[in-house]
């Protein structure tokens, strides 16, 4: 791994870019939090990416505008989250440059410290913990669950209790020069698009720096369907990353794939044969009462154990959904 310092001053000039779409209900606390750093104001520039948003984001942003002369507004007509990504990089004026969710808030310290690591560790880039923001037993089940390692594995960036070189960041925050050595997100990466850049910095011998130290609040998915429909795009996204570069996978993501195989190759097998079918559904009954257990684990008073558990299938059953998806879509013709 390559310890490569960034050139310039010990306070570089920063830019945030907030890529947007339909985010009125958060928009106007994610900002209040980047107008509220301790970093040196004439240091620090914030640039808003709106996706063509159908709500009151756009006027909010003004609002904030206003109010504050740092911050930027440019329009991303092609609403997706890469080209969002890549239009405020290439209108950044900072040295560094940082991705800030829509829905997230970061701690006042936030860009100081994403400063002082990426320059003392010589990371590429660097993130911080995730700390997740809910509301009600079953929005808080699935921050549990998409915390937990029966819930997303090895994804030691989701849970993670020490600081360490990890896999990917949140929310992300580089050295501007990275861009220049591994190129700009890739367009084609409607989701995952930080991931497969965090691989290609890999690739490329650069590092990233996990710091739990550093917590940023992020609103989850608050129902089973937007977690089901968050996952099943996650996986055929990674999908989409290993057609690329031929690897990049671990074996949490194949793990959910192969459960799905299971329950339908058994099912159909034990119509034919009983004790095929018998086997099926004790490897099933095992399956339930495991997270069942883990529902009784994470949850507490105010998280019944069966909404975690129902999330903890969700994840898994929506990712090996959408990782069978995006193989059909590699291997059938488009037409």
């Amino acid at each position: 791994m390559t310890a490569a310092h960034p050139a310039g001053e010990a306070q570089p000039i920063v830019t945030l870019i907030v890529p947007v779409r339909d985010e009125e209900a958060h928009i106007e606390k994610c900002l209040l939090s980047i107008r509220s750093q301790d970093y040196p104001a004439d240091r620090l520039e914030c640039i808003v990416v709106d996706g063509d948003s159908d709500d009151r984001t756009v006027v909010m942003v003004r609002e904030q505008m206003a109010a504050d002369p740092r911050i930027r507004l440019i329009d991303n007509q092609q609403r997706t989250m890469p080209h969002g990504l890549n239009l405020g990089i290439q209108h950044a004026k900072g040295s560094m440059v940082g991705a800030v969710i829509g829905h997230s808030a970061l701690p006042p310290e936030y860009v100081s410290r994403m400063v002082e690591l990426a320059q003392g560790t010589g990371a590429w880039g660097v993130g911080a913990r995730i700390a997740r923001v809910t509301r009600g037993p079953l929005h808080r089940a699935i921050a549990l669950a998409t915390s937990s390692r029966i819930g997303v594995g090895d994804s030691r960036h989701n849970y993670a209790q020490e600081a360490e070189w990890a896999e990917t960041a949140f929310p992300g925050f580089w050295r501007r020069d990275v861009f220049d050595r591994v190129g700009l997100f890739d367009p084609a990466m409607e989701v995952n698009e930080d991931n497969e850049l965090s691989l290609r910095i890999r690739k490329a011998g650069g590092g990233i720096w996990y710091e739990p130290g550093i917590a940023v609040e992020y609103v989850p998915r608050s129902s089973l369907a937007g977690l089901f429909h968050q996952y099943r795009r996650y996986a055929r996204g990674k999908v989409r990353v290993l057609r690329k570069h031929g690897g990049g996978l671990r074996w949490r993501h194949l793990v959910p794939g192969l459960w799905i195989a299971f329950l339908v190759i058994g099912s159909m097998v034990g119509i034919l044969a009983w004790p095929a079918g018998i086997a099926v559904i004790g490897v099933v009954a095992v399956y339930l009462l495991t997270i069942a257990v883990a529902g009784l684990r994470l949850g507490g008073p105010d998280v019944p154990w069966w909404m975690v558990a129902a999330s903890l299938a969700t994840l898994h059953i929506s990712y090996g959904i959408g990782t069978w998806q995006g193989i059909l879509e590699w291997i059938l013709p488009r037409r």
